[in-house]
């Protein structure tokens, strides 16, 4: 099964094997990387689901991430655009949000909350490290100019020293860092939702045949 090429990934503070086991319950391949204070997750290969629902982006970041794996970032790269996910530690804490777009810099998205430069900057910092120059470094990143949204990932990912740099650029490959495996997902989570989705969708032809 051909690997993914990176256009979107999560990191997540929690031990490797919650990680792991949450990981096996989802719908997406992946490559779960161990780093100092975060773990790397990465789409590693198709979905195993069928169309509509096999989009690894929306896959890896629209499932919920338990309160024990956070706090999480999860950022996108969609072509002139940069998107970054913020869940914090708590159980009830919405998601915030940061949206680059070329040209523009950051930007307001009225119906999704703003992620504070600082909230990321204190989140990424391990526990018990300074901050350093981050909140610099993480302004520098979100400059607005010409760059791509591949490009502007991978700059907040190195200004806030997360790992993952070069993967969305197609610089390194996920399966190549040290530490890295593949988790595949229990067929069972992939069966139940394909019961599930051939339930809802017979509920609604015969809603639309009335």
């Amino acid at each position: 099964m051909p690997e993914v090429s990176a256009r979107a990934l999560l990191v997540v503070r929690g031990r490797l094997d919650g990680v792991r086991a949450w990981a096996r319950k989802g719908l997406l391949p992946v490559w779960i990387v161990p780093d100092v204070a975060w773990t790397l997750v990465v789409a590693a290969g198709p979905p195993a689901v069928d169309p509509p629902f096999d989009d690894p982006v929306a896959l890896l970041g629209g499932r919920p991430v338990p309160s024990r794996l956070r706090p999480s970032l999860y950022l996108v790269a969609d072509g002139p655009r940069a998107v970054v996910t913020v869940h914090d530690k708590g159980r009830r804490d919405e998601p915030h949000w940061l949206v680059w777009t070329r040209g523009a810099g950051l930007q307001r998205v009225p119906e999704l909350p703003r992620a504070p430069l600082g909230q990321l900057v204190q989140l990424a910092a391990a526990p018990g490290a300074g901050h350093g120059d981050r909140a610099g470094r993480l302004r520098e990143a979100l400059r607005p100019d010409g760059r791509s949204g591949a490009d502007v990932v991978d700059d907040v990912l190195r200004a806030l020293a997360l790992p993952g740099a070069g993967l969305t650029l197609d610089a390194v490959r996920a399966g190549d860092l040290p530490g890295a495996v593949r988790i595949d997902p229990d067929p069972r989570a992939a069966e139940r939702f394909a019961e599930i989705a051939a339930h809802e969708a017979h509920l609604e032809r015969q809603l639309e045949g009335r």
